[in-house]
């Protein structure tokens, strides 16, 4: 247990070290809200994969590769491909040249002087902060279940301990820290991630026994459809979060922070590929854990279990730091991006204007506090329940992609379509959800329901006018080089 500690304070004292790195970095607000827009290829690919790669998913979807083998790797893993392709083709370049801070602005500019224009923003405003605020939550159960398992510490008291930790590096240098540690985590990730898999691999005596405690169809890729979690439920699962990830602020605000389009662009083809086969290696590890624990009670704990059991102490060490690094860069990074969109799209916008930088910096930090009391609250209300929590965040985020998603590649578009759409679609997951439909018949219907809402709005309510005022838009976000400024004077 001494090693563990020793090697958790070594990694906090890197942490320090990066956080004070960062600190004396900010110049001001936009080096603390969006890290100076200077963030090169491996910074972004890596802070994409840390900001990803997170403790719900690690410790939530794992347990159903435990419970329902390949299923699972369908679940945590091979959805990625189509979540972060989609995401590099539609909206990766064109998120950076609009030269945004949130997603809120770009309704902003994308319905520059229409009506319903701040209506669309303020929408937009309260839905990603309501997935941000809430959202880290979920990732700081699954850090709880963590030290639980690998240091024995009471879940709330580790939890208490998380937050403390986070907010202290957070309130530092905004993304500029946030950045650092996902490098830091993203080192540690693409080490410890296939070290974990072969400590499963030895546990287990190889993948040949996988057999012992799963029935053929359950190792198989074909689709499965009749378990508890199937195969519709990871394509509903999938495609919920490709939505979520259009819309997601804390991956936005990464991609605004590229230096230019083309990384941006690279960057998320880099963090598809990272993704697919890191929580491959997770998924097939939680699977070879059944092998040699077939009978855990708590399938989240599999994961931190197979370290706890099998691993020599110095291992374990590392590879509890990985986990930790894993969940904190998470945090810390919804945490900026949530407090992100309070500053930007609220104070800046509306109740203090003009101020100094150093006022918004210092509101930041501010905002990282409250989010940070708000954090722990529900991250205990989660624990046990971290899978369910996501999805049912997520789904309300994602119905903001279908107007951005339509906004970008349909010019008669206009802002009253765009709430039409927004509005149709949450009603429609909100009554699905208090109904208790199943989880296929949710997003996916709801998804629907609002593109074609959109369609027939912007049919009938589209004047000649509102196609002008788009021309502008696209000639930017289909120009070859940077014209925002110009945009930005003449709407």
């Amino acid at each position: 247990m001494g090693i563990k500690y020793f090697i958790l304070m070594l990694f906090l004292l890197i942490l320090a070290y990066v956080a004070y790195s960062s600190y004396k970095r900010i110049n001001n607000y936009q080096d603390y809200n969006l890290a100076g827009k200077k963030t090169g290829l491996f910074a972004l690919t890596a802070t994409l994969v840390a900001a990803e790669f997170n403790t719900a998913t690690l410790i939530g979807g794992a347990s159903v590769a435990y419970a329902f083998g390949t299923v699972g790797v369908w679940y945590t893993s091979l959805i990625f491909i189509v979540v972060f392709l989609v995401y590099a083709f539609t909206v990766a370049k064109k998120y950076r040249k609009l030269n945004i801070s949130t997603i809120p602005q770009f309704f902003d500019i994308r319905f520059s002087n229409q009506k319903f224009s701040e209506t669309i923003r303020v929408l937009s405003t309260f839905i990603t902060l309501f997935y941000t605020w809430l959202a880290p939550a979920a990732y700081l159960a699954g850090i709880s279940v963590i030290g639980h398992v690998l240091l024995g510490v009471n879940p709330i008291t580790f939890s208490v301990v998380v937050v403390i930790i986070c907010l202290l590096l957070a309130i530092t240098g905004g993304l500029v820290t946030a950045i650092g540690i996902d490098v830091v985590a993203f080192i540690m990730i693409v080490v410890g991630i296939p070290a974990i898999f072969f400590i499963g691999l030895e546990a287990a005596g190889g993948l040949s026994n996988l057999s012992q405690v799963y029935e053929p169809r359950l190792l198989s890729l074909k689709p499965v459809w009749d378990t508890e979690v199937n195969f519709p439920i990871a394509l509903t699962w999938g495609l919920q979060i490709t939505f979520l990830y259009i819309a997601a602020p804390w991956y936005g605000q990464r991609v605004f922070s590229a230096k230019n389009e083309n990384i941006a662009y690279k960057a998320m083809l880099f963090n598809t590929i990272l993704i697919v086969l890191l929580y491959g290696f997770v998924a097939v590890s939680t699977m070879l854990a059944k092998v040699a624990m077939p009978n855990l009670s708590e399938p989240e704990q599999a994961l931190p279990l197979l370290v706890a059991n099998y691993s020599h102490p110095i291992i374990q060490g590392l590879l509890l730091v990985t986990l930790l690094l894993v969940g904190i860069s998470t945090v810390v990074a919804v945490w900026n991006s949530a407090v992100s969109i309070v500053i930007n799209d609220l104070v800046k916008r509306y109740f203090a204007k003009d101020k100094s930088e150093k006022y918004y910096i210092n509101a930041s930090r501010v905002g990282l506090t409250a989010i940070a009391i708000s954090t722990l609250i529900f991250g205990i209300i989660f624990v046990g329940n971290i899978q369910n929590s996501l999805l049912y965040l997520s789904i309300f985020t994602g119905m903001v992609a279908i107007p951005i998603l339509t906004s970008l590649y349909w010019r008669r578009y206009n802002a009253t379509a765009a709430i039409a759409s927004m509005f149709v679609g949450l009603l429609y997951c909100t009554i699905a959800l208090a109904n208790g439909f199943p989880t296929y018949f949710v997003s996916p219907i709801g998804a629907i329901i609002s593109a074609l809402v959109g369609v027939v709005v912007t049919l009938m309510t589209t004047t000649k006018e509102d196609i002008n005022r788009s021309k502008e838009f696209f000639m930017l976000i289909d120009s070859e080089k940077d014209n925002h400024e110009e945009f930005q004077k003449s709407s």
